[in-house]
């Protein structure tokens, strides 16, 4: 009887143990865990910081990267695109397939670096963010092996080289990323000057499509010049003159999260127009962004117009228009989904942009979306009471380090919880 009583209570045990943690649960070990593991992951951060290296030149911090991944108990793939690492985390569940990339890749930059542990190469620093976003990827990869047998589906942790050249994203696609990978949604995160931790988001375009636009004319007087020059200064449709300045995109009302926000349905003209006259013939040359794709239709048909119905048709005997930099765009379905998952858990962290940003920004990310259905999110690093403001390429740029652990939790929550959706 005792040994049918014993029998009966360590199956009740073993039952409960390997009772399946429900989301809420799981969130609350994903809290803990990456609470504490945020020392180590901000002197990971500030070990990348200091060793610090160029697009096509990633070899300390892809070993780096590799090792931390096979401490935690990944599978993990070398020099995919140049130095490209790829970790990948099965579970025994079914489940989603959900990527997340981070870029590697430092700049070149003689800007002072404001903080003590400092690039040790000279004329090399991140000055990006991408010491972060790779610490972040390595926290959440690290948080979901700690839990593998809870979770369900397969994770993808993308750590992508050659972002700030725009060539990495290619090359791992050229040498058959999404063979060794499957993913059913794709994410990604970059550091902005929002507060630490925010995380900001939208539907479709994020940044503005950014186009070169040159017309060629058959002459180099200096009256048609003006003249053709003057049309495409009239093709734009922007005449607010604070548009474009920190102060408006930081407006509650009219800004990049405004209801009212100035930041979309845009045609502007970003430049000034470059006349380039040779062998008796003119280039003009201007960039322009635009905040969708209707908006650059509606530029195409009305450059067109302006051609062939005034005196310019005589004068423009060619004209083109060339992309500058990739499209990003998020999946309006899936970003819906995520954004619903972040507000609910972290409502006071989570803002819904309503404006694209202007000004040739882009991420090659777009080339995985392009791909696969996903979310690129701003995420904020500022700390304005201590003066850090994270804004990327700045000469005072600097990360209050506690949206390490605020990433890692919240990221880790949005991919367990959408890896387990139909």
């Amino acid at each position: 009887m005792k040994y049918i009583l014993f029998l009966t209570a360590f199956v009740l045990l073993i039952s409960c143990q390997q009772k399946p943690l429900t989301q809420e649960q799981l969130n609350k070990e994903l809290a803990s865990q990456s609470l504490a593991m945020e020392e180590d992951l901000i002197a990971l951060r500030r070990d990348l910081h200091q060793y610090p290296e160029l697009a096509g030149e990633e070899t300390r911090t892809a070993k780096t990267i590799a090792e931390h991944l096979k401490e935690s108990g990944l599978e993990v793939h070398e020099n995919i695109g140049g130095y490209g690492v790829v970790g990948i985390l099965k579970t025994d569940k079914p489940g989603k397939h959900i990527a997340w990339r981070a870029d590697i890749d430092a700049l070149a930059t003689d800007f002072e670096d404001p903080v003590a542990f400092k690039s040790v190469h000279d004329g090399v620093r991140h000055i990006c963010g991408h010491d972060v976003h790779t610490t972040i990827g390595l926290g959440i990869a690290r948080n979901l092996s700690q839990l593998k047998e809870q979770l369900a589906g397969t994770y993808y942790f993308v750590f992508q080289p050659a972002e700030e050249n725009i060539t990495g994203a290619k090359a791992m696609l050229d040498e058959d990323l999404m063979e060794l990978i499957n993913p059913d949604e794709f994410y990604a995160a970059h550091i902005t000057p929002f507060p630490a931790g925010v995380i900001a988001t939208k539907p479709k375009e994020l940044y503005a499509h950014y186009k070169e636009v040159s017309l060629t004319l058959n002459t180099t007087d200096s009256e048609d010049i003006r003249f053709v020059s003057s049309k495409m200064n009239d093709l734009s449709n922007v005449s607010n003159p604070e548009f474009g300045t920190d102060a408006s995109f930081e407006d509650p009302v009219t800004g990049i999260a405004g209801s009212n926000t100035m930041y979309q349905d845009y045609t502007l003209l970003e430049t000034s127009i470059y006349p380039n006259s040779e062998n008796d013939q003119t280039v003009l040359r201007g960039y322009y962004s635009f905040s969708d794709q209707n908006q650059l239709d509606t530029f195409k048909k009305n450059l067109q117009n302006m051609i062939d119905e005034s005196p310019l048709d005589q004068v423009v005997i060619d004209h083109n228009i060339k992309p500058v930099s990739y499209v990003l765009q998020n999946d309006p379905d899936v970003t819906a989904q995520s954004v619903k998952i972040l507000m609910n858990y972290y409502p006071e962290s989570v803002v819904e942009l309503s404006g694209v940003f202007p000004g040739g920004r882009s991420d090659d990310f777009a080339l995985f979306l392009e791909k696969v259905p996903g979310t690129y999110f701003f995420l904020g690093g500022s700390n304005f009471e201590q003066n850090k403001i994270s804004m990327p390429h700045a000469p005072i740029f600097e990360v209050d380090e506690s949206v390490i652990q605020k990433a890692v939790e919240r990221f880790s929550v949005l991919m367990t919880a959408r890896a387990q959706t139909e």
